[in-house]
């Protein structure tokens, strides 16, 4: 039976990470940018935080959000993406919490933006917090988190199905094993392909600033601030969560990717879109 079991939700969790779709034709980093991301993880020298005051958040985010929205626009266009997923670019809704204290964004399924105030609060110049929203943006545009929402559901599916046929298979009906196998499914179609979104998002957000005129490496800056927030509350001197980072791809990877999107950019190399079979 145990061993069945495994089989299933081995299984399941294979077909439940070929549900998510890539947008982009993005190659691996080679060892060059490897390394690279390796030394600025350790050695990249980062200013203070601003320590932006609860009352200038929300004119903070206003400062950037109207040339992300506009290059954001553009990049879809120039993907030739359906309408529907260009117009939320230049109206989707960007909600700041300022009460929250977790450095975190995230796109919603209604294809809105929020910021909580713990990320304006610690990042050190416009720019970064215009890397952040790019990259939100960038999972409204490819509908990631509808993605995410269809994975789940496959996943809960597949994962049940196959627990209770792994427990008919062992002549019972465990239906305690057939809902802890649903609800793990959940969990894992939500996640599935979350890094490979991730980097899909990271990459577009550094042709987003681009087009926007912010550093191209606005958005890597934001990430190292976080990683030392990270490492601060792993330490103890820092109460809140970083949960931009939670679901993301290994910092190595993240940052190599990064530092090959940037020499993409300053190539003239467009965003490679996959090949429809």
């Amino acid at each position: 039976m145990r061993n069945i079991l495994t089989a299933a939700l081995a299984a399941g969790a294979i077909l439940v990470a070929g549900c998510a779709t890539p947008h982009l034709d993005i190659a691996e980093p080679d060892e060059r940018q490897k390394a690279e991301a390796a030394a600025t993880l350790q050695h990249a020298r980062i200013g203070p935080p601003r320590n932006v005051a609860a009352d200038r958040m929300v004119p903070t985010v206003r400062r950037v959000i109207r040339r992300v929205r506009l290059a954001s626009h553009a990049v879809c266009t120039d993907l030739k993406l359906p309408e529907e997923r260009c117009k939320p670019m230049l109206e989707a809704k960007v909600l700041v919490h300022t009460k929250k204290k977790d450095i975190n964004a995230f796109a919603d399924e209604d294809d809105n933006v929020g910021v909580y105030g713990g990320l304006v609060r610690h990042m050190g110049t416009d720019a970064e917090i215009a890397g952040v929203l790019a990259h939100e943006f960038a999972h409204v545009m490819y509908g990631h988190v509808e993605s995410k929402k269809i994975n789940a559901f496959i996943g809960g599916l597949i994962l049940g199905g196959l627990a209770a046929a792994a427990s008919a298979a062992g002549g019972g009906d465990n239906q305690q094993l057939v809902r802890d196998s649903t609800s793990l499914g959940w969990e894992i179609g939500a996640t599935a392909y979350s890094p490979e979104m991730e980097i899909e998002a990271d990459r577009t957000a550094v042709y987003i600033l681009h087009r926007a005129g912010f550093p191209l490496n606005a958005l890597q800056s934001a990430l190292l601030r976080m990683n030392r927030a990270r490492a601060k509350r792993s330490s103890g001197t820092f109460s809140g969560t970083v949960g931009f980072l939670e679901t993301h791809p290994s910092d190595d990877r993240r940052h190599a990717h990064l530092i090959s999107a940037m020499e993409d950019v300053r190539a003239g190399k467009p965003l490679k879109p996959v090949e429809k079979k």
